[in-house]
């Protein structure tokens, strides 16, 4: 009779508690919205807020994954680095972080190079109850989203 395998114990994934995952209205106070100028709407017409907020609307994966996780409050995806959510294989909602990358590196350079600070409030559809995105920390610029390291966002 053969011997039994050994048991291998792998830890568990790293990420936020499910009860983590969302972020109250307390906590988005201040944060930068489409129109709001905070996502830079008087540098050259460039609102990278709305710019994401309207492709990530189109696209139905985006919603799926969202709908899944957010419990109705909006999904923390990064704050200078993706976020594992609980139950996903990658980090940042793999399908919502390809989104976001791919918007983030067809922008226009000026764009991408943006400071921003503090948090970003991106609402996937018009109406209370629709799906909510957040990231952003501190300073940081939209091409630190491209970087695939950990770390503190660019000041």
């Amino acid at each position: 009779m053969p011997s039994p395998s050994p048991t291998v114990l792998r830890p568990a994934p790293v990420g936020i508690a499910a009860g983590a995952v969302g972020l109250t209205d307390a906590q988005l106070a201040g944060a930068a919205t489409a129109g709001s100028g905070g996502g830079g709407g008087g540098q050259g017409g460039c609102d990278m807020v709305r710019r994401l907020q309207d492709a990530l609307r189109r696209d139905r994966r985006v919603q799926d994954a969202v709908a899944r996780q957010a419990d109705g409050r909006a999904l923390m995806v990064w704050n200078g680095d993706w976020i594992r959510s609980t139950g996903e294989d990658g980090k940042g909602l793999a399908g919502v972080r390809q989104a976001i990358v791919m918007e983030v590196a067809f922008a226009p350079e000026a764009c991408r190079a943006q400071p921003m600070h503090g948090l970003v409030l991106l609402s996937l559809a018009d109406g209370a109850g629709s799906g909510r995105l957040a990231l952003g920390a501190g300073a940081w610029r939209w091409t630190d989203l491209l970087l695939a390291r950990s770390g503190a966002p660019s000041g």
